[in-house]
């Protein structure tokens, strides 16, 4: 799984391995070392929420799916969830989550592990 951050947007990209993780233990994680106790990880989980949601809380970033909604996903060639999660001072967290597709300026270890059946055969991105 894969982490993109800008300003106001968080992206996901997700393989097929962590949709299989996903849907057999409830969640996927990935942490990112700095040093020694000094982490941030980043999960992508199931649950009961209306919408997609994203939360932050010492050097965790919980993204929550509702289930039904990331079951439908996961079982279809739909590539992506989007949702805007937005804040009561107008501004909004913009959220995406898409299935990953290969990359075309690298080459992949394991391309079985992303959606490239699903990616447009003349436009491979990352």
């Amino acid at each position: 799984m894969k982490l993109r951050c800008t300003a106001n947007s968080i992206r996901l990209r997700v393989r097929k391995s962590d949709l299989d993780a996903l849907q057999s233990q409830g969640e996927v994680s990935v942490p990112i070392n700095f040093a020694p106790g000094i982490k941030l990880e980043y999960i992508l989980k199931l649950g009961l929420a209306e919408h997609p949601q994203a939360n932050y809380t010492a050097q965790q970033i919980t993204i929550l799916l509702p289930t039904e909604l990331a079951n439908n996903w996961i079982n279809s060639e739909e590539v992506s969830i989007e949702h805007q999660q937005a804040y009561s001072d107008g501004q909004y967290l913009q959220l995406l989550i898409e299935k990953d597709f290969p990359c075309r300026h690298t080459e992949e270890k394991d391309l079985q592990d992303t959606f490239f059946e699903l990616a447009p055969k003349d436009d491979l991105s990352c």
